[in-house]
């Protein structure tokens, strides 16, 4: 890799870590689309730089009182209101405009969520991201109205605590109140979100469960190992761009896939949807998982 990305890297971890937000290794990771190792390593660069790195609970920022950080900060950081204020401005703007794709591009390469944000959001679904925004910095509760789950297929509404966004806002990571457990929820199934005025009851319990890189949450690491053909790598790589870290040539066989997946329910589509070019090599659990998915089909 060639210093410039990994210089890139570097600056925009400084940026949000000293924007007065804590954040876990592995949301770093995924924010900056790499690894947790290479997060370590940045760190100890910053460390060696000067920067004072606090950690608390698991969450690292920069000490606003670091070196260097007071003369640069006024330049690199937006204040809170300002931050506010773009952030409904930039998605207020027509879809269409190409200024709002530009704009918001180059500052969400820059800066974390709760200064601008870069899904780009469509303007309808705006209104819902200002909302959990708002939530999460003040810590009330939610209602999601009307959310559309898709593994029990159910229209419901639910009563939540959110408290941190997956990348370009397509999920968002909440703790259910009634069944009191961390959980996954799709922005865009999202009919609408209902601001209380309750605060969050449970923060001690809010937890982002690992999420592998088919975007699919849960408590489980299941080993699997997948045999590529160049077509299916490429595509796997395209799709779901963390996967590329577990994809490796093999001689004679094409790719091999050595990874974890949380369920068999985001690779099981991916390898339903690539008949014969795609061999499962392990776990036999996954073979059994993709045979019944085949008999549920073939039999309705």
């Amino acid at each position: 890799m060639s210093e410039q990305p990994k210089l890139e890297r570097l600056l925009r971890l400084l940026m949000m870590l000293s924007g007065g937000y804590q954040y876990t290794i592995a949301h770093l990771a995924e924010k900056l689309d790499t690894t947790r190792r290479t997060i370590y390593r940045y760190l100890d660069t910053l460390r060696d730089a000067g920067f004072i790195i606090q950690k608390q609970d698991g969450r690292f920022s920069v000490d606003r009182e670091s070196p260097y950080l007071k003369s640069i900060g006024d330049l690199l950081h937006f204040t809170q209101e300002e931050s506010w204020i773009l952030n409904k401005a930039i998605l207020s703007l027509d879809d269409e405009i190409p200024v709002k794709q530009n704009l918001a591009r180059k500052l969400y390469s820059l800066y974390d969520l709760k200064g601008v944000p870069y899904p780009v959001v469509k303007r309808e679904n705006s209104e819902r991201i200002i909302a959990l925004i708002r939530a999460i910095e003040q810590k009330h509760q939610v209602q999601l109205m009307g959310y559309q789950s898709a593994n029990s297929s159910t229209v419901t509404d639910r009563l939540v605590e959110p408290f941190s966004f997956t990348l370009n806002y397509g999920y968002i990571w909440c703790f259910e109140v009634g069944p009191e457990t961390n959980k996954l929820f799709k922005t865009a199934r999202i009919t609408e979100v209902r601001e209380t005025t309750i605060p969050w009851q449970f923060e001690n319990l809010h937890r982002e469960l690992p999420t592998d890189v088919f975007r699919i949450s849960g408590k489980q690491k299941i080993p699997v190992v997948l045999s590529l053909t160049m077509r299916a790598a490429s595509l796997l790589a395209e799709e779901y761009p963390q996967s590329e870290e577990f994809i490796r040539p093999h001689p004679g066989s094409g790719f091999l896939f050595n990874g974890w997946v949380s369920n068999f329910e985001g690779i099981g589509r991916f390898v339903l949807g690539l008949p014969g070019e795609v061999e499962v090599i392990k776990p036999v659990s996954l073979l059994i998982y993709l045979r019944q998915r085949l008999n549920k089909k073939f039999s309705t």
